[in-house]
C-alpha cells in the first residue's frame, strides 16, 4: 500500500509518498516541495491572486500525476491558513478537485497543531521528556507541547511570516523602531501560550517548518559549521547563533538576503521577520537552543491516518519509544530476518551489565550498544565483504528517527568496528569525535565484537554469559548447549579489544546445560523499564 500526503501551506506546497510499515510507521518513497506563496496576497488583500491561484493549481496537478505514477492508493491533502482565510479559497479547492480528483480538507489551526504534535513525537525522542514545539508557517505559528503520551498544549497563533511581512515593512529592511514593534507584537500574541507551556513544564524547545529549518541551517553555517551531512532532525542551534543571523538579515534588502549564509532566494522577502519571530519565541520560552525537526504537518497527516486505520493499537505504544521502533524498521528494510542480531544484542547487554564497574558507562551508552548490536550486520544488504563499512553508511543515512547526529555517529562507528579493524585515530570519522565519545566507541565496539564472536555459527548455542573479576582476570562463563568449539574460537579471536579497554585478561569458561532456554528470562524491554545495570533484563527489542 502507498499513500501520498499533501500540505497546501501559505508559503509552500509539500507532498510525500510513503509506504506504511505498520500501525504507526512508514517509509518515505518520494518527497517534493514548491514555494508557491499562496498567502502572500491573502494577508494583504484577503484573496488568492490570479497568479497564485494558477501557480498553486498547476503545482498540485503535477503532484497528482507524480502520485499516480507511484501507484498510490489514497491521497491525503490538507489546506491551512491561506486557503482557509482567502475569499476564493473554496473556488481554489473546487478547481483542484475538478482537475485532479484530490479533495483537500481545510483544517483548523487546532487540527494543524495536533498533526504537528504527532509528527514531532515520531521524529524526536520524547520518551522521557516534554517538548515545546513551534511550527512557523506563512500564515500562522502552531505552538504545541507534549510528551510521548499526549499533547498538553496546542494553540494556533496568527504570526506566520507572510502575515508579518504584510504588516511590518513588506519585505524591506527593518529599522530599530520597526523591529521593536514586531518583537512587541510577537510577545503579545505568543505570551499566553508560552506561559501555559511553562506552567505545565517542558524540557526543551523544538522547531519545525521550512522557515525554522532554513534559519537553523544558515545560523549554523554563519557560525562556521559545515552543512549537516546526516539530516537535520535532532540538530541543535543556539539562540545566540539565530540572533546573530537575524541581526544581519534585518539590515539587508531582499536582494542581499538571497544566498546569505546559504539561504534560499525564495525566502528573501520573509526570512528576516522569521528570524525576529523565532528569536522572540525562544526568548519568551527561556530557551538557549533550538532542536530542529524536519517532520511536520504532512508526516503528521499520515500518522493520523495510520492511527485511525489501526484502532487495535494505541499510538502511545510506539510513540513512547520511537528510537527502538526506527531501528527495527531499518533492520527489516535491510533484510535481517534471522535471530542473530537479537541474540547478539542480548549477549552484548549481559556483558555490559556485568562489567559496568570496569567501564563505568551509563544507561544512555547501554541503549546505544543495544541499537548498534541490532544493526551491526545490516551492511550485508550491500555485500558481505566490508559489510561493517556498509552498515556504518546505512546507519548514517538510513533515516533513523529520534537520534541526535552524535548518537547516530556513535552507533555507526560501533557497528563499523564490530569486526576486523579496531578504532584508530587515523580514521577521520573516529578522530572527529570528542575524547569521551571516542572512549564510548572503543568500549561498546569491544563488547559488540566479543558478543558477535560468541555467536560465530549463528546457531545461538551460547544462550547466556556471566562475568566475574578475579584480580586482573575477567572470567566470562558461557552458558551453552551442544558443541560450542566454534563459539569459543570466535570469542577468543574477538576478545583482544575488550581485554584492552577493560584492562583485564580474559578467560572463557563453559557451563553446559541440557536446556539453556530456562536461563534466559525474557525480561522487560531495556529502554522501557529503565532497568538497573545489574539486572538481567532482555535485549528490549522484539522480533
Amino acid at each position: 500500500m502507498k499513500l501520498a500526503s499533501i500540505d497546501i501551506g501559505s508559503n509552500s506546497v509539500h507532498m510525500i509518498v510513503v509506504r506504511p510499515n505498520g500501525a504507526h510507521s512508514f517509509e518515505v518513497l518520494d518527497r517534493v516541495k514548491d514555494m508557491v506563496f499562496l498567502g502572500r496576497a491573502v494577508f494583504e488583500e484577503g484573496r488568492l491572486t490570479e497568479e497564485a491561484f494558477a501557480v498553486g493549481l498547476a503545482t498540485l496537478q503535477r503532484y497528482a500525476k507524480l502520485a499516480q505514477r507511484h501507484g498510490v492508493d489514497d491521497v491525503l491533502a490538507v489546506a491551512t491558513s491561506a486557503v482557509r482565510e482567502a475569499e476564493n479559497g473554496g473556488e481554489f479547492l473546487y478547481a483542484l478537485s475538478e482537475s485532479t480528483g484530490i479533495n483537500a480538507q481545510v483544517i483548523s489551526g487546532a487540527e494543524e497543531g495536533r498533526f504537528i504534535y504527532l509528527a514531532v513525537r515520531s521524529g524526536i525522542d520524547l520518551s522521557e521528556r516534554t517538548a515545546l514545539a513551534f511550527d512557523v508557517g506563512g500564515g500562522s505559528v502552531e505552538a504545541v507541547a507534549g510528551d510521548a503520551r499526549k499533547q498538553q498544549v496546542g494553540r494556533s497563533l496568527k504570526l506566520g511570516v507572510q502575515r508579518l511581512r504584510a504588516r511590518f515593512g513588506g519585505g524591506a529592511p527593518l529599522g530599530r523602531r520597526e523591529r521593536r514593534e514586531l518583537e512587541a507584537h510577537v510577545r503579545e500574541v505568543a505570551e499566553p501560550v508560552v506561559a501555559e507551556a511553562r506552567q505545565r513544564g517542558f524540557d526543551f524547545v523544538c522547531g519545525t517548518s521550512g522557515t525554522i529549518l532554513a534559519l537553523g541551517q544558515a545560523a549554523h553555517q554563519l557560525g562556521g559549521g559545515e552543512p549537516w551531512a546526516t539530516g537535520i532532525t535532532g540538530q541543535k542551534v543556539t539562540l545566540e547563533a539565530i540572533r546573530a543571523l537575524t541581526n544581519a538579515l534585518v539590515e539587508l534588502p531582499p536582494s542581499a538576503r538571497a544566498g546569505y549564509a546559504g539561504l534560499d532566494a525564495k525566502r528573501a522577502d520573509t526570512i528576516h521577520v522569521g528570524g525576529v519571530l523565532v528569536t522572540t519565541l525562544l526568548e519568551l520560552a527561556g530557551a538557549e537552543e533550538l532542536v530542529l525537526c524536519d517532520w511536520a504537518l504532512r508526516e503528521g497527516v499520515v500518522l493520523d491516518w495510520l492511527e485511525r486505520a489501526s484502532a487495535t493499537l494505541r499510538a502511545y505504544d510506539v510513540a513512547s519509544d520511537i528510537r527502538r521502533h526506527s531501528v527495527l524498521e531499518l533492520v527489516r528494510r535491510c533484510g535481517q530476518t534471522s535471530d542473530h542480531p537479537e541474540h547478539v544484542a542480548r549477549l552484548s547487554l549481559r556483558l555490559f551489565d556485568d562489567t559496568v564497574a570496569l567501564h563505568r558507562l551509563g544507561i544512555a551508552e547501554r541503549r546505544l550498544l543495544e541499537h548498534a548490536a541490532w544493526l551491526h550486520d545490516i551492511g550485508q544488504l550491500i555485500g558481505y565483504e566490508r559489510h561493517e563499512h556498509h552498515a556504518a553508511y546505512i546507519i548514517r543515512n538510513g533515516e533513523l528517527r529520534g537520534f541526535s547526529e552524535l548518537e547516530r555517529e556513535i552507533i555507526a562507528l560501533v557497528a563499523r568496528y564490530h569486526r576486523k579493524a579496531r578504532p584508530k585515530k587515523r580514521d577521520a570519522d573516529y578522530a572527529a569525535l570528542p575524547p569521551r565519545e571516542r572512549r564510548v566507541v572503543r568500549v561498546l565496539s569491544a563488547i559488540l565484537r566479543f558478543a558477535d564472536g560468541l555467536d560465530r555459527s549463528h546457531h545461538l548455542l551460547v544462550s547466556d554469559v556471566a562475568c566475574r573479576v578475579e584480580e586482573d582476570v575477567l572470567v566470562v562463563t558461557l552458558v551453552a548447549v551442544g558443541d560450542v568449539e566454534l563459539e569459543l574460537w570466535g570469542g577468543r579471536r574477538k576478545s583482544k579489544l575488550l581485554s584492552r579497554v577493560l584492562d583485564r585478561k580474559l578467560r572463557l569458561e563453559v557451563e553446559r546445560r541440557r536446556d539453556a532456554s530456562a536461563s534466559v528470562p525474557p525480561g522487560p524491554p531495556a529502554e522501557a523499564s529503565g532497568a538497573a545495570f545489574g539486572d538481567r533484563a532482555g535485549s528490549g527489542l522484539p522480533n
